[in-house]
């Protein structure tokens, strides 16, 4: 999060990145004081997409360090994530832990977000890869210490006795080494074979142990892209392309931390010429540039790129290079640059509207269509019934993107019998536009889009019902009123099982991608119809299983029902009553009585 000035005041990291930045922002609890005082200067929200949560965290571990933000309180201070250090430039090299890389000869492996695992993962080490721990300044031959408890319970092979030549303990070395590179299968293997030994031998307690051992060394391995043992300093570069326009994201790696990044535009760009565009980019960017990274990484080769090499190179000072890489690590924040790329070209593609007020995925479903005209009106119907009883239907409108809850409309079905949902869909479409052209006050906005639920066969259901309405146009009955003339209104319908958008003249039905926002809205409209119809339908079937002989009685409402109940008990008591007896209750007149009588 930035201040106007672009300072970075707050770092965070988030699965879900709109769930957490929404919370900065809503109503719900009382927010603390600190993040209602950071909220004040907040004007800019800024982000970068990783591979892995462990990514994320140790991303947001660089960023705090390098920014000091205002408002972080946590990885503030100067304490780091461990690392595994082999020492591999003395004789017998040792194992340990530390909290600082550097560059001392040296191998170092990680760092490691969870310094539990990494102990457990260490302590494993030892039992698979018997590797010396301790600090003893050993030599190549002659070493005459006594062995520990380590060497006794085969976690050592006893360098320090001269129980083990180099070439023997070198290849120890080399195993750990490959292990901790990534190399871990025949470890997770036979642990995971010890595994299921113990649990069909019923030792589940074994078991258990051994499947937390597995999960500590899967979990202490996981590769990451955010932090290298290396002091290199680097330029990252990916690239996304749509029509007509590229965005180039930078990531800047600094002393093996990745820390910023950039991200720029190019128009006129396609994917035909796109090697041209990032090399006049290239040469764009580092021309007023202060710092230029010895190398530079890209996602292709580009054209002029001896020429920009050797002019950057001089530009340094030193050799700069420009590197394609094709795997490892730089591969994969090549790789982690281009995906950042294409969330912000999809970003500005959605928030290209958002300055004049219009709700991106009414745009993108307008364009979607080929309509002219902005879809600030939209009309969804469904249907609900229980076989033939109980038919209703419902209309839901969405108005600049926000539900119209007054404007909600229900229907009880009237002409239909039977279970046919496409004549009732015909039903309320039709009862709909019939009162508009009335000029019935509660109908007479008219939608610039009608949804309905369900596929091909409900969709020309409700193009039948609105070809019908338009045939009365010119009724005497309708013409009277000065708005009843009825537009062309586009209609589409969407199918639940594959979420298809069926639309009028086209055969093959609309498929968006699952993570469309344009979808996402159609859904939200096409499932609050469907709640509304369902909700009245509900009330109408427990209504009726509420019913009595009573509500069949003129002039019988609700409070003289519950009065007779309350004082005969029961409606054969009512039926066996004296009309005397029934005049003896509060409410009941000599006429109703009467009815009372004559029905029962």
């Amino acid at each position: 999060m930035k201040a106007s000035d672009g300072a970075v005041i707050y770092v965070g990291k988030a699965i879900r990145l709109r769930t957490r930045v929404r919370s900065y922002f809503g109503e719900a609890g009382k927010p603390k004081p600190l993040t209602s005082q950071m909220m004040r200067y907040v004007t800019e929200v800024d982000y970068i997409v990783t591979e892995t949560e462990v990514e994320a965290l140790l991303l947001e571990n660089n960023l705090i360090k390098a920014h000091q933000p205002r408002y972080n309180v946590k990885l503030k201070d100067d304490k780091r994530y461990p690392y595994l250090r082999v020492t591999v430039n003395e004789p017998f090299p040792r194992i340990h832990i530390t909290r600082k890389a550097e560059n001392d000869g040296t191998r170092y492996f990680g760092p490691f977000v969870h310094a539990r695992s990494t102990r457990q993962t260490l302590k494993q080490l030892t039992k698979l890869f018997p590797i010396r721990t301790c600090t003893l300044p050993l030599a190549e031959v002659r070493n005459k210490y006594r062995v520990c408890l380590d060497y006794h319970i085969g976690r050592c092979p006893g360098p320090c006795a001269d129980k083990i030549d180099v070439p023997d303990y070198d290849e120890i070395v080399q195993k750990v080494c490959q292990f901790l590179s990534g190399n871990t299968n025949a470890v997770v293997k036979e642990l995971t074979e010890q595994m299921q030994a113990a649990a069909e031998a019923l030792d589940f307690e074994t078991a258990a142990k051994y499947r937390d051992t597995l999960k500590d060394v899967q979990q202490a391995i996981t590769t990451q892209n955010m932090d290298s043992v290396s002091a290199a300093d680097e330029d990252v570069i990916g690239i996304a392309v749509r029509t007509d326009i590229a965005c180039v994201q930078l990531l800047r790696v600094r002393d093996g931390k990745l820390l910023e990044r950039e991200h720029y535009y190019l128009n006129d760009a396609d994917p035909e010429s796109l090697a041209t565009a990032l090399s006049a980019f290239i040469s764009q960017y580092y021309q007023n540039a202060v710092f230029v990274p010895k190398t530079v990484v890209l996602p292709m080769q580009i054209e002029s790129m001896e020429l920009i090499e050797n002019w950057l190179s001089e530009k340094q000072g030193n050799r700069v290079g420009l590197h394609v890489p094709k795997a490892g690590r730089l591969r994969k924040l090549q790789i982690l640059a281009t995906k950042n790329a294409e969330i912000l070209l999809t970003q500005r593609e959605q928030n290209v509207v958002y300055s004049s007020g219009v709700e991106p995925a009414l745009v993108e479903l307008q364009e979607l269509l080929g309509l002219k005209h902005p879809l600030r009106r939209i009309e969804a119907y469904d249907i609900s019934n229980l076989g033939d009883r109980f038919a209703v239907g419902s209309m839901v409108v969405l108005e600049d993107g926000k539900p119209a809850s007054a404007e909600y409309r229900r229907f009880k079905i009237r002409s239909v019998e039977g279970q046919d949902d496409f004549a009732m869909m015909q039903e309320i479409i039709t009862r709909r536009f019939r009162r508009a052209l009335a000029d019935d006050e509660k109908f007479n906005k008219l939608p610039d889009l009608m949804l309905i639920d369900g596929g091909k066969g409900q969709l020309s259901a409700a193009q039948a019902a609105m070809n019908f309405c338009r045939s009365l146009q010119g009724k005497t009955c309708y013409s009277k009123a000065a708005s009843s003339q009825l537009p062309d209104i586009p209609l589409i319908a969407l199918a639940k099982r594959i979420e298809e958008i069926f639309v009028p003249g086209k055969s093959e039905p609309i498929v968006l991608r699952e993570d469309n926002p344009t979808l996402h809205m159609i859904q939200r409209l096409r499932d609050e119809a469907h709640r509304f119809a369902v909700t009245y339908h509900r009330r109408l079937r427990q209504k009726s299983l509420s019913a009595s002989v009573l509500d069949e009685i003129p002039n019988v409402g609700p409070r003289r029902k519950q009065a007779l109940l309350q004082h005969f008990g029961s409606i054969e008591a009512i039926r066996e009553a004296s009309l005397d007896g029934l005049l003896s209750v509060k409410g009941i007149p000599r006429s109703v009585a009467e009815n009372i009588r004559k029905h029962l």
